[in-house]
């Protein structure tokens, strides 16, 4: 039971957009990106070395299995897979693969190849002097996952098992045999899938269901005939179904009539049938110039395609939209980019929503980067294109060429906003960042009598409501079958827990005011940051100014903040670098500037000393000077010392009652309250001790001349 749940929801996986099958892909010189946090983020693994066509293929949960040049086939360690040599693709045709689950069959794939149609190979050219000297045109292997310990293999006796789409009466069509074009969608009842080639003339629709690849495809002649005279270079080009399943998307690069003959090219789109694989209604959108690359928006309401100017496709590369729900489609032509540098390169539509273009420079060799159309639903103005967009060549060792790995376009379907943020998961949304101890309810449409399966990381779960409480990482898929004929609706979110900051308390600074005017500049960054005792690499700590905490009133330097008031609250807020919403926000301190004291100076104290007198005087400092000093004591402490260090060990403990015999220098040391290092050190005056005159002179001496008296007798 569990194995077969486990398919269904990988088969209608397939069926939805944003899987992980999609996850990772491999192309160009040894390029690669992985979608599996979301964004693309380069990956330097790859072994594969193709000027165009590739395919790859992950589970789907993002892990990946393969990938293919369409000759040699890598398995998920990017080692030769079991007898994964030797398939009839060519890395110089347009799509030389495109991967395809068995239907019902869990861990069974199809590989799809088809063959560069070189003139070369035909019998005006006897020479067979390009490539194998054969047109192999379409074929497919198969590989079982089961085999070499869970790496994969090709089936022994299933490689390259021939399709047939041309007539094999026909001289020159059976020694070209194919375009260099295929694509996949799903069928309408959700059982199987339909892979679809051109040649000449005509569209070839073979049914992938239960039973394998039904050999006898359904023919369409429509639309323009292409010259076989000219195949070599007629045949290249995109070919793309739209993600619903509804349109066919072709880029034909010429219709040279002669065979070393190029171009001028055409972008034609058709409708198609996802019942009966017919495709009908040919649609000329662009006539000229030399088209190559070609896709739908996920929504399957725009469609886009690369050229290059001029007959042959020697120009600017130019990037085009096409409004599919336009009045008149190829009317509603506008250039999103033209180049001069790039070439008209593949485009592929990402499990994030987003549409990538190959950006390769025949020039100078360079393809350090893919181009991003960020919002391709939107119109022109708001589509936000980036041609370097994707840095690929993150070490200088690879690069993007002209092509991108295709796949089966119906994994691009909006799928249901079971995250309900209001978006239907087109542009990634539906990775779900939460914080630690956070749950969250996902929610599925209700739909009457419909059943809901759901599963983390493949592994079936018990609830099979239309909601479902999450409190661990994962990814979560719900597959909502409404039982009632119509395909079931696949939902996902991709949960990523991320750790809250947990700070200490700084304590609050304070600086003193040098500048006499209440504002000094601190260094929070040295003297506040450490104190948070967060790690750096995780948590990003920024101060600001009012409790709101955003960016108006952010400290843009930390490091060199003035205050605006004498007593300043500094707020701060630290938060995850990967997920900006798990943070705190309950942290402040404040800054302090402290003034500095500004005494009088004292003046020196004289005193008469008693007759007699062998115990010293008593002097009560504070009544002496501080009247003199004029600070306020209620900001300004007052000590003194007897030592010019003014230190602990110098100072006077009792200042009301200090004895002193003979004449002592005071040294006074006035400081801030609140900050001991707001102080003055500057100030001395002198205790001066006056001997007394005899006891005959103190008898018959009046009292006014006492004084005078110790000062003549000193």
């Amino acid at each position: 039971m569990r194995i077969c749940l486990l398919f269904v929801i990988l088969l209608f996986s397939l069926c939805s957009h944003a899987q992980g099958e999609a996850n990772n892909w491999y192309f160009g010189d040894r390029a690669g990106v992985s979608f599996n946090s979301g964004a693309p983020v380069a990956v330097t693994d790859g072994v594969l070395s193709t000027l165009e066509g590739c395919s790859s293929i992950s589970d789907a949960s993002g892990q990946l299995l393969f990938y293919t040049d369409g000759i040699t086939v890598w398995n998920r360690d990017h080692t030769i897979m079991l007898n994964g040599t030797g398939l009839k693709g060519d890395p110089s045709s347009t799509s030389s693969g495109l991967i395809v689950p068995r239907p019902e069959s869990p861990g069974i794939y199809f590989i799809f190849t088809v063959d560069e149609p070189h003139h070369f190979n035909t019998s005006a050219f006897p020479s067979n002097s390009d490539g194998d000297g054969v047109n192999d045109g379409l074929n497919y292997s198969v590989v079982d996952m089961s085999l070499d310990d869970g790496l994969g293999g090709i089936v022994t006796g299933q490689k390259n098992i021939h399709l047939v789409t041309y007539d094999p009466s026909m001289s020159l069509e059976s020694e070209l045999r194919c375009s260099e074009k295929i694509t996949a969608v799903k069928s309408n009842d959700c059982k199987a899938f339909w892979l679809i080639t051109h040649f000449k003339g005509s569209f070839y629709s073979f049914r992938i269901d239960i039973n394998g690849v039904d050999p006898a495809p359904v023919v369409s002649t429509v639309g323009p005939e292409v010259s076989l005279q000219g195949y070599r270079r007629n045949a290249l080009g995109y070919i793309k179904a739209s993600p619903d399943g509804t349109k066919i998307g072709v880029c034909h690069f010429g219709f040279a009539t002669t065979l070393a003959g190029e171009g001028p090219g055409k972008i034609m789109l058709h409708d198609f049938d996802d019942v009966t694989g017919v495709v009908s209604n040919s649609i000329e959108l662009r006539d000229g110039d030399g088209p190559y690359g070609v896709e739908f928006s996920a929504d399957s309401n725009k469609i886009y395609a690369t050229f290059n100017r001029n007959n042959n496709g020697s120009g600017n590369s130019v990037l085009v939209q096409f409004d599919l729900q336009a009045s008149n489609i190829p009317a509603s032509q506008i250039i999103i980019n033209e180049s001069s540098v790039f070439s008209g390169g593949a485009l592929q539509l990402g499990p994030d929503g987003k549409i990538y273009q190959a950006l390769f420079s025949f020039g100078t060799g360079a393809g350090n980067y893919l181009g991003v159309i960020d919002d391709p639903e939107e119109i022109p103005s708001l589509v936000n294109y980036t041609e370097q967009g994707v840095l690929v060549n993150i070490d200088g060792a690879r690069g993007s060429r002209i092509g991108l790995p295709p796949f089966i376009q119906s994994i691009f379907v909006t799928g249901a906003d079971i995250v309900q943020d209001g978006d239907s998961a087109g542009d990634g949304t539906d990775v779900l960042g939460l914080c630690t101890g956070d749950s969250y309810t996902l929610q599925a449409p209700m739909t009457a009598g419909a059943t809901y399966s759901w599963t983390l990381d493949n592994a079936p779960l018990s609830e099979n409501d239309f909601d479902l409480v999450v409190n661990s990482a994962g990814t979560y898929i719900v597959n909502v079958d409404p039982n009632n004929g119509d395909c079931p609706t696949i939902g996902q979110a991709i949960v990523t827990y991320y750790d809250l900051p947990m700070p200490d308390t700084p304590g609050d600074l304070r600086a003193c005011d040098t500048g006499n005017d209440g504002m000094e500049t601190f260094d929070l960054q040295t003297d506040i940051t450490p104190q948070l005792n967060v790690d750096s690499t995780v948590f990003e700590v920024t101060y600001h100014t009012s409790p709101t905490r955003d960016q108006t009133d952010i400290i843009a330097d930390p490091s060199n903040y003035t205050n605006t008031l004498t007593t300043e609250t500094i707020y701060v807020k630290i938060a995850n670098r990967q997920n900006i919403n798990c943070d705190d926000t309950s942290i402040d301190f404040q800054l302090h500037v402290d003034e500095i004291p500004e005494p009088d100076v004292p003046t020196d104290f004289e005193v008469c000393d008693d007759p007699g007198n062998d115990a010293g005087t008593n002097f009560d400092l504070n009544a002496i000077f501080l009247p003199q000093l004029n600070v306020d004591t209620t900001i300004f402490e007052v000590t003194y010392h007897t030592d010019p260090a003014r230190d602990t060990a110098s100072e006077i403990t009792n200042p009301s009652s200090y004895n002193t015999q003979p004449a002592q220098t005071i040294y006074f040391k006035i400081a801030n309250l609140n900050n001991a290092y707001c102080t003055d050190e500057t100030l001395k005056a002198d205790l001066i001790i006056h001997p007394a005159p005899g006891l005959e002179g103190l008898v018959t001496m009046p009292a006014d001349r006492l004084i005078e008296q110790c000062d003549n007798n000193n």
